[in-house]
């Protein structure tokens, strides 16, 4: 029986690899690393995978799971995503998103069984870039601007080295662009603008507060992410980076304005010089083309996106 490895597996996007990993699979053996004290509140997904609570900053912890499951498939996810957390405590963000991951390869190496890893980067790696760089490529070079991508890119560089040198682990890079969907933190900014709205509507108000709303993104729906993570998984080459991202490049500003007229609201928006971030990417969209190559595409819009997103928001 195959056995697959989610950390991760109770954040925002490990719920929807799991979905997706038993959806293609139903005799998989699905093991789950959350941190220690987490929670999935439903049983029936609780019953649906091995769960393990445990710190990937623990070594031996680490070493001790793989050595247990010995996993053929390995999904990276679990770390420390949100950048202005990043930017107040870098080191806690280095241990966890560095130390973590090469926990892990270090422990599949010593295993010596053949292992597919998915490790899940981030397109914030590639910074600020020239505007004639657009749609970046996975071969542009880098330019991490804050504590988060520098981590990110660290822990690029020990998987691409453990692949070269350890001949039992092969690991694919993914560089995931926004992506957005039902259950996502409202800290980040699409949920954030819809629960806004939402309660402008509800309380009557009419006012909201924004960052900066000139920098534009690539949004992807997570249920199309964590589809490329499992195209890696099966057919990516070992040591390879992919950009997981949508080929589309739209303004936060814009972004907003879709939500305000899909909850039909009719809001004042004001800047909050707090919700700048000292050090911003203005620009940032990718090419999939390599992704295609394997047979991925995206299959749902934006626009659908935002709806599902809004609705599930202004129902809680």
């Amino acid at each position: 029986m195959k056995k697959c490895l989610i950390t991760g597996i109770a954040g925002f996007v490990g719920n929807y690899l799991r979905e997706e990993v038993l959806r293609q699979d139903r005799t998989i053996e699905l093991h789950g690393v959350q941190r220690s004290g987490e929670r999935i509140r439903d049983k029936k997904v609780a019953k649906s995978f091995h769960s393990h609570e445990l710190d990937i900053r623990d070594s031996m912890t680490v070493s001790n799971l793989i050595e247990k499951i010995q996993p053929d498939v390995v999904y990276h996810l679990a770390a420390q995503p949100f950048v202005p957390k990043a930017i107040l405590d870098p080191w806690g963000t280095l241990d966890i998103n560095v130390k973590g991951t090469l926990n892990i390869l270090e422990a599949l190496r010593k295993v010596g069984k053949h292992v597919r890893m998915v490790y899940v980067s981030s397109a914030d790696v590639y910074g600020k870039q020239d505007p004639k760089n657009m749609p970046l490529r996975e071969d542009t070079i880098p330019n991490p601007v804050n504590p988060y991508s520098a981590s990110k890119l660290s822990a690029e560089t020990y998987c691409r080295q453990f692949t070269a040198y350890a001949q039992n682990i092969e690991v694919m890079i993914a560089r995931p662009f926004n992506h957005i969907g039902v259950g996502q933190r409202l800290e980040f900014v699409v949920p954030n603008f819809c629960s806004q709205i939402a309660s402008s509507i509800k309380n009557n108000e009419s006012t909201m507060m924004v960052g900066d709303l000139s920098s534009t993104r690539d949004f992807l729906d997570v249920q199309d992410v964590v589809r490329a993570y499992t195209y890696l998984a099966q057919s990516g080459l070992p040591g390879e980076v992919y950009n997981i991202c949508s080929g589309q490049e739209i303004s936060i500003q814009d972004v907003l304005e879709k939500i305000i007229k899909i909850a039909n609201a009719n809001v004042t928006v004001k800047i909050d010089p707090e919700r700048i971030r000292p050090v911003e990417t203005p620009r940032l969209f990718g090419d999939n083309h390599k992704l295609n190559k394997l047979g991925w595409k995206p299959e749902i819009t934006l626009d659908a996106s935002l709806s599902k997103i809004y609705s599930w928001i202004n129902s809680l």
